[in-house]
């Protein structure tokens, strides 16, 4: 096995792959009651009508968690939640990325995406937890711009290369589009829910081709026989 070499033991892989899979499913939950907040302050996109058409009932149904102070200082809180998200899906990726050692175009590649995931995160870290907001999502929009272009070519190499498993990559292919159909009915966190679950699929598929190696001392000895 690699460990030794790229610093991340199998405990620590393990830790990570449970971390995305952790944040993958609380971030399906918890990032639609942030675009529920999102809604309650941003009222203008009830214009959208698939939006309108699950938010409004939504809205009637959570008022207490929507209504406990300004929406806009609920919609700021709730917005917390992408820090740890972010940050576990993108130990995922460098989990995968350091495991698989890419060669040539492939990890350079690799290396602008994970260079976005920490753009990505760095925006979500300023956007919720200072008050420089502005300043930060403009950076975000960067590292989507990164993460969707360049995440097609990743993917597209992935795919070539015979990369496991294939779901990761193309949800990587395919995140501009899901970014504009997710964007039309909920918020913009949410078009990163492809990134997580594509990220811990990948990591738990790492973890368990590590847990199926054999261990160098578990192979078997056989003692010399007298002549």
């Amino acid at each position: 096995m690699h460990h030794t070499a790229i610093n991340i033991t199998p405990t620590m892989a393990r830790r990570i792959s449970l971390a995305a899979w952790t944040m993958a499913a609380f971030g399906t939950v918890a990032g639609e009651l942030h675009a529920l907040a999102r809604i309650n302050s941003h009222p203008n996109d009830l214009t959208y009508p698939l939006t309108r058409a699950w938010a409004m009932p939504a809205m009637d149904a959570l008022r207490p968690l929507l209504d406990w102070s300004d929406p806009y200082f609920v919609y700021w809180t709730y917005g917390k939640i992408w820090l740890p998200i972010c940050l576990a899906f993108a130990a995922a990726a460098y989990l995968v990325y350091r495991r698989r050692q890419p060669k040539g175009a492939e990890k350079w590649t690799w290396r602008v995406q994970l260079a976005a995931y920490a753009i990505l995160t760095l925006s979500v870290a300023g956007d919720y937890y200072t008050p420089w907001t502005e300043r930060f999502f403009a950076a975000g929009l960067v590292a989507l711009a990164l993460i969707g272009l360049g995440g097609a070519g990743l993917g597209i190499m992935l795919v070539r290369n015979g990369f496991r498993p294939r779901t990761t990559a193309w949800l990587l292919i395919l995140f501009l589009p899901f970014f504009f159909v997710i964007t039309d009915v909920t918020s913009m966190g949410n078009a990163l829910l492809p990134l997580m679950w594509g990220w811990a699929l990948a990591a738990h598929h790492v973890v368990g081709d590590e847990e199926r190696e054999p261990h160098p001392m578990s192979a078997p000895t056989t003692m010399p026989t007298p002549g």
